[in-house]
């Protein structure tokens, strides 16, 4: 049973997959190729770049960034965030911030960060961390806040140790949004790293892709954008749900139909 859910899930995602670019075909009929060419134009492109290895040296430069910027940002905001959920001082002290740091669009961090830091590494990883770092927070307080005390008690109830407790009950609890900020702050990341680096940076993909826009190459912008969401959807599936179904593989499946 548990296999043909899978197999059912990889076929409509397939299905999903072509469905997208069969409307691209069929829109790119109707628009001359430099305003909105057609999959096999820009599939051959990103072929091009893929097999120059300018590609991986681009997302290489992207992925240093994302990662350091995302793990900063990840640690310090899941200590806050928890903090914030189990004490009330805690909580109205940091409140203001976040809300703050949840307002201030990412253009204006993106361009802060590179009058700061000039056009180095740095700025990118300064912009994502401050960027990342409130939404996680957030997804972390609500978290805390939501975890089922009465749970709680009862295992005090039981003599439990304080490291059994929090091992074996609010982890577990929380685990759900802690992969939940992992995905958004993931999503996140690559969309403030991507604005980043074209702003000022001189490499990355969104360095190549501005480069692209520079030339008027509608194919280049969307070739590097392709392949770009392909190494991310990789990393969705490849890593990040594998994590979370081993995780909490002890949760019950849960079906509707």
């Amino acid at each position: 049973m548990k296999q043909e859910r899978e197999a059912r899930a990889y076929v409509v995602r397939f299905s999903s997959l072509l469905a997208i670019l069969l409307v691209w075909w069929v829109v790119s009929l109707f628009f001359p190729p430099n305003f909105i060419p057609g999959p096999h134009r820009v599939l051959a492109e990103v072929w091009k770049i893929l097999s120059s290895g300018e590609f991986f040296f681009h997302m290489a430069h992207t992925l240093k960034r994302v990662i350091v910027g995302f793990v900063w940002a990840f640690l310090v905001s899941v200590v806050i965030g928890m903090l914030m959920g189990v004490n009330r001082v805690v909580e109205q002290f940091f409140e203001v911030e976040v809300l703050v740091g949840l307002t201030i669009p990412g253009l204006a961090w993106a361009m802060i960060a590179l009058m700061w830091f000039g056009i180095r590494d740095m700025a990118a990883i300064f912009a994502i961390f401050i960027i990342v770092l409130p939404m996680i927070t957030v997804n972390m307080w609500e978290g805390t806040k939501a975890l089922d005390r009465e749970l709680i008690e009862m295992a005090v109830a039981f003599k439990a140790s304080r490291r059994m407790v929090v091992r074996d009950v609010v982890i577990p609890q929380l685990v759900p949004y802690l992969f939940a900020a992992t995905r958004f702050g993931f999503a996140l990341a690559w969309k403030v790293v991507v604005l980043s680096e074209m702003l000022g940076l001189s490499n990355g993909i969104g360095f190549m892709v501005n480069y692209s826009f520079g030339l008027f190459n509608m194919d280049g912008v969307l070739a590097w954008t392709l392949a770009f969401t392909m190494i991310m959807i990789v990393m969705e599936y490849g890593l990040v749900k594998v994590m979370e179904r081993r995780v909490t593989r002890w949760r019950p499946a849960m079906t509707v139909w």
